[in-house]
């Protein structure tokens, strides 16, 4: 069992950072696509909502870290083009301000780039698709859930940073368990009872997801920058529970009656006779 917990982590610090990062978005896309298709949502727009939002994310967590790493930053020379030649070897964005753009380098920050996305997500959804909110809602914090998750797992492997294994781990196992939880308890119930559990089950492992991340983020004795983005998550996390319960219940509250657009004929009606013009 030891030999294969090691090959797999040898197999994970082998992968190139950027793949790394490729591979969780991928399986993010997966989830958020997986709840959306609940509420039939077309897939070209589900794509786009996510892969805009991941892009959006990505430049905020990049922007984030150079901010606050710019003593990093600023001992690079500028340069304007984005390569260097030394003989035979060409170096890529390895100077300002290519070096900005150079992401896949694994620096950028976690937590705001998966608040970029989250909020770029809500802005999408709400303003720009104009999907409901109860219909989103779970596809939204369930894949940045298990992206931030798999983050941390990624990089404290191949950093060989034990705390942040740990961390992944602690945030993953709740994802695992909401899992089989959902999966038992919503196959017991059908039509709108099933629903109203299955929001249910959303919203109390939406603050558990956010708990979690929090006690993550500020056990590690956070900046004022890192707070901030914690605070903003848990009034999006918490706004977004309230929500998700009043448009679930103004759903679950809507009937549909059934109204023919044929007029009944009576029998009479039927048996007069018929005048056929001349």
């Amino acid at each position: 069992m030891s030999e294969i917990i090691s090959n797999i982590i040898n197999f994970v610090r082998s992968i190139n950072p950027l793949i790394g990062l490729f591979i969780m978005f991928f399986i993010g896309l997966y989830i958020f696509w997986k709840e959306a298709v609940r509420s039939r949502k077309n897939n070209s727009s589900v794509f786009d909502a996510f892969i805009v939002s991941i892009i959006v994310g990505v430049f905020i967590g990049r922007v984030v870290y150079i901010i606050l790493n710019w003593s990093d930053f600023s001992s690079y020379i500028w340069y304007w083009l984005p390569y260097e030649r030394y003989g035979d070897q060409i170096y890529l964005f390895r100077l300002l301000p290519w070096r900005f753009f150079q992401f896949w380098d694994g620096q950028i920050d976690i937590l705001y780039t998966f608040l970029g996305v989250l909020l770029s997500q809500t802005l999408i959804v709400v303003f720009r698709k104009k999907w409901r909110w109860s219909e989103m809602f779970s596809a939204m914090y369930l894949s940045n859930w298990v992206m931030i998750a798999l983050t941390y797992l990624f990089v404290g492997v191949q950093g060989k940073n034990d705390i942040w294994i740990k961390h992944g781990i602690w945030i993953l196992i709740p994802f695992v368990l909401f899992l089989l939880l959902q999966g038992i308890l919503v196959n017991m119930y059908k039509d709108k009872r099933k629903e109203v559990v299955r929001m249910i089950l959303h919203n109390i492992f939406a603050l558990v997801a956010v708990a979690i991340i929090s006690y993550v983020y500020f056990s590690s004795s956070p900046q004022i920058v890192t707070i901030v983005g914690i605070v903003i998550l848990l009034v999006w996390y918490i706004a977004g529970i309230i929500m998700n319960t009043i448009d679930s219940k103004k759903v679950n509250n809507v009937t549909i009656e059934s109204v023919s657009s044929v007029r009944q004929v009576s029998i009479p009606e039927v048996t007069k006779p018929i005048r056929l013009p001349r």
